[in-house]
Formats: C-alpha cells, sequence, structure tokens
C-alpha cells in the first residue's frame, strides 16, 4: 500500500511538473527536454517519500538517492521512447501520451527499487 501512495504521489508530481513545462515552454522547448528535467525534478522531490515511508531505508543519503535516480533513469528511458512512439508514430497528443507511459512507471520501478536501490544490507559479524 505503501508503494502504491508513493506511485501515485510521484505520477501526480511528474505529471504536473511535465504539464506546466510543456504549457510553459512546449513552443520552443521538445517535449522530450520537457521529460528529462521532469524526471530529474520528481526523482529529488520524491526521493524521501520512498527512502522514509516506502522502502524504511537506512544507509548514507547521498548514496541513496544516486542508486536512487539510476532506477530513474531506466524509467526515464522507458518515458523518453514510450512518448516518441506515441507521438511521433501514432500521432497522439504530448500531453496525451504522457499520461499513458506514465501509469506503467511505477510498476517497472518498484523492483528495481525494492531489489537495488532500497536494498537492506546484512550486518555480518565476526564470531
Amino acid at each position: 500500500m505503501r508503494y502504491l501512495f508513493a506511485g501515485g504521489l510521484s505520477s501526480a508530481i511528474y505529471y504536473a511538473t511535465f504539464t506546466a513545462g510543456w504549457l510553459a515552454f512546449g513552443d520552443w522547448t521538445p517535449y522530450l527536454l520537457v521529460a528529462v528535467a521532469t524526471n530529474a525534478f520528481t526523482a529529488v522531490v520524491t526521493y524521501p517519500v520512498y527512502r522514509c515511508v516506502v522502502f524504511r531505508a537506512d544507509g548514507p543519503w547521498l548514496a541513496g538517492l544516486a542508486r536512487f535516480y539510476v532506477v530513474c533513469l531506466w524509467a526515464l528511458a522507458f518515458v523518453l521512447g514510450g512518448l516518441a512512439l506515441l507521438v511521433e508514430i501514432v500521432g497522439l497528443h504530448v500531453l496525451l501520451a504522457q499520461a499513458i507511459v506514465i501509469v506503467i512507471g511505477p510498476v517497472i520501478n518498484y523492483q528495481a527499487g525494492r531489489l537495488w536501490a532500497f536494498r537492506s544490507r546484512e550486518v555480518r559479524h565476526a564470531d
């Protein structure tokens, strides 16, 4: 349930930020560049939620953020490919294409986040 909440929050922040960026800068900025900027912003804003609420991770904050952003880069690659396909090939409007692509992102990121970005480290004791 925590992951669904965070995924919904992340998607809402991403879509709102993307929409604002596209409406403000879309006349002279490519939609894929807006997606890249939105991805970076959303990662930084939502990292504390995933770290503290969803995965309850410990360890170094910045190292965790770096691993989390690597996961977000995978999502970015998916978004860029999906957007380009839906806009350029299928012919959908940018905001509609983004809405379709964004629904799938949290499903993909969960396993990568759970297994790598927020993995728990076992403490080994010498006997």
